[in-house]
């Protein structure tokens, strides 16, 4: 539902190998020879960090790293959102997002959303993005940031 891909820098290091998705739907392991100056680090609201927070829902994700200086990036979620807190659908490879729709994937079938929209009508999904300079945001900050915008009505 809200996606953002980062800068290189801000991805993962890789711890060897990098998995490669081919247009056909195949999977190849590959060796990555390319992660000098790769500094990212994902940090949950839940307090899980790195490749785990793949699949696990949060109120907020941050990605640390640095791109010449220090810098976090962050999504929120609104508790008006369907499927409040959202899955995080966020990988080493620099894809950062917000799923509150992939229930099944997530769960591996265990669980699902019944969620439509129906005709002549809209949804409105609300998130917030930080993005500081300088410093790396602390859980403290980024709830200060969050609990303000549970706040923001439609």
């Amino acid at each position: 539902m809200f996606a953002i891909r980062v800068a290189r820098q801000l991805e993962l290091p890789s711890s060897g190998t990098v998995e490669m998705y081919h247009a056909d739907g195949t999977i190849s392991k590959v060796k990555d020879t390319l992660k000098a100056g790769i500094t990212g680090n994902y940090v949950s609201s839940e307090g899980i960090s790195g490749e785990a927070v793949w699949g696990t829902r949060a109120r907020w994700m941050k990605l640390d790293g640095k791109t010449g200086e220090e810098i976090s990036v962050v999504i929120c979620d609104h508790p008006e959102n369907p499927n409040y807190p959202t899955y995080w659908h966020s990988r080493g490879y620099g894809l950062f997002s917000a799923n509150p729709l992939g229930v099944k994937d997530f769960t591996k079938e265990a669980d699902s959303l019944n969620f439509s929209i129906p005709a002549g009508q809209s949804a409105t999904f609300r998130y917030r993005v930080i993005i500081a300079s300088g410093s790396h945001l602390t859980k403290k900050e980024i709830d200060v940031f969050s609990d303000e915008f549970v706040l923001v009505k439609e």
